[in-house]
């Protein structure tokens, strides 16, 4: 007994290890941008595609990914899904053009796409009860939640060190020691007796595809620009046959069936909401305290710390809770701390010292960690075990299209108000209406720098101009992103109902029917 559980920790070491390195390489290689482009000589596209890459080949291949894991084995799949992934890091720390990175990019993307639905599947596996998988969710979604923020810190800590390169480097040995020690502990899944469905398999691909690159090119290219358009009108399309074809499949890629769950249902929305509103707000809150206030790359690092470390441990106390009550409890009050601690974020101006607006992320940090693990808790339980990797890839892609549309939409309603703020100062300072759209050109297409000060403006002066604007566009993004995760609470708490378990007969209130009850837990209301 003693020897299972052990076996069972380290599996369970081995699952966080693996999604602990797919979150952090979406903001990991932020800050070995300027490197890279100095070092390759690419410009601001070329930068774009190497973040880009990854991000729409993980969103691309997520549903194949945790459909393969079914059919062929989640274990087989795991391992396949980090060697890839290993490879294609190996290959972009050694790259000596542009086109290398963004193909190792992919690589990585793929990679972590065959991956990541095998970690919740298999570690729903390892813990068939109710309390104690729910318990594992939550060490699960605290290291999620520590990665995203602890990307750039630890970027900018081995850019300075080693060089850009070392962002990648260190994923090789990581990942091989990754995969041995799977091969040890990952338990034999067996594997569904399916053919695979090869039309559902590429419409997937492609609909998610065109979507994800028309989020990354819009803030380019612009929304009305006809390439967008058209990646935009291609994936409704590829959408709509995909839905048809998976409705009609007797074997579909995506049973269509899971989503008549209200709780699933729900859970999948609320996963959006949640991606949509942290990165995107997370990447303009470092802007704010780098650009701003003028901290360095490592001090803004360090003054995240109050978000980042009530995230990693409200995750595995918001477990706690789902296991002995409700995911809809934890779920709805994390959902409104942060959306609360976004909204005051959203009044701090540039000259608010930080000493006065730190207390502001800590109910954004804990407020997210509340709420992953319950969430995810409650979608895989509203499931059958024998779905539970294309469940738990369905979770992962709404987190990924809310990564990226979230980034995309933020960074537009940020972009937008800063460029209307300035354009208002520079008429207060008196310039004239061709100089002032230039100037405001400049600030803005210099990637959200300073420009160069119209005639007559003292430079000093127009810096704090521009800063002011900034954090004016920066907080609309952020009140747009707490309004998300208000709206969000308010649906938990609609869809996901409190129900609180007998605790004489914990068995009988499982959500979702758990492994015993498979039949039950696909038809819920």
């Amino acid at each position: 007994m003693e020897d299972h559980r052990t076996r069972r920790t380290w599996a369970l070491t081995v699952l966080c290890a693996a999604q602990f390195v797919s979150m952090l390489d979406i903001t990991v290689v932020n800050l070995a941008l300027p490197s890279i482009r100095r070092d390759l000589g690419t410009g601001v596209a070329g930068l774009q595609w190497i973040v880009g890459a990854y991000v729409l080949a993980f969103a691309c291949f997520l549903m194949s990914g945790g459909s393969l894991g079914d059919r062929l084995g989640r274990r087989r799949v795991f391992l396949w899904g980090l060697t890839v992934f290993t490879a294609g890091s190996l290959l972009c720390a050694a790259a000596p053009t542009l086109e290398v990175l963004v193909a190792g990019r992919a690589c990585q993307g793929i990679g972590a796409a065959l991956f990541v639905p095998a970690t919740l599947a298999v570690l729903t596996h390892l813990y068939p009860q109710p309390g104690e998988r729910a318990r594992a969710i939550g060490v699960w979604s605290g290291v999620s939640a520590l990665a995203l923020p602890l990307g750039p810190v630890l970027g900018g800590v081995l850019v300075d060190s080693l060089g850009w390169a070392s962002v990648f480097w260190i994923n090789g040995p990581f990942g091989v020691a990754t995969v041995v020690l799977a091969r040890r502990v990952l338990p034999a899944i067996p594997a569904l007796p399916r053919r695979v469905d090869v039309p559902g398999q590429l419409l997937a691909v492609g609909w998610l595809g065109c979507l994800a690159a028309a989020l990354i090119e819009a803030e380019r290219s612009g929304w009305s620009s006809p390439g967008i358009l058209t990646l935009l009108g291609l994936a409704g399309v590829l959408l709509a046959a995909f839905l048809a074809v998976e409705h009609r499949s007797a074997q579909p890629m995506v049973p269509l069936s899971l989503f008549r769950d209200r709780r699933f249902a729900a859970c999948n929305g609320i996963l959006f909401a949640v991606a949509f509103g942290l990165l995107g707000s997370f990447l303009f809150l470092s802007l704010f305290v780098q650009q701003v206030q003028g901290y360095t790359p490592a001090q803004a690092g360090l003054r995240m710390l109050p978000l980042l470390l009530p995230a990693a441990v409200a995750a595995p106390v918001a477990g706690r809770l789902a296991a002995r009550y409700d995911p809809a409890l934890p779920m709805v009050c994390g959902l409104v701390s942060t959306g609360i601690g976004l909204l005051v974020l959203a009044t701090v101006d540039a000259t608010t010292p930080y000493a006065h607006w730190w207390p502001a992320l800590v109910p954004v940090g804990a407020g997210v960690g509340l709420t992953m693990a319950p969430t995810n808790a409650a979608l895989m339980s509203a499931v059958p075990p024998a779905r539970a990797g294309i469940a738990s890839a369905t979770s992962v892609a709404s987190q990924q299209v809310g990564n990226v549309l979230g980034v995309a939409v933020v960074g537009a309603v940020v972009a937008t108000g800063f460029s209307a703020s300035l354009t208002e100062r520079a008429d207060r300072l008196g310039l004239s209406p061709s100089a002032g759209r230039e100037v405001v050109r400049e600030a803005v297409d210099g990637g959200l720098g300073t420009g160069d000060p119209a005639e007559g403006t003292r430079e000093g002066a127009w810096e704090e101009e521009v800063n002011a604007s900034l954090t004016d566009g920066i907080h609309r993004g952020l009140a747009v992103s707490g309004g998300v995760y208000l709206a969000g609470a308010a649906a938990a708490a609609v869809l996901v109902p409190a129900r609180r378990r007998p605790r004489t007969t914990p068995a009988a209130g499982r959500e979702g029917g758990g492994p015993q009850e498979p039949d039950r837990g696909a038809v819920r209301r």
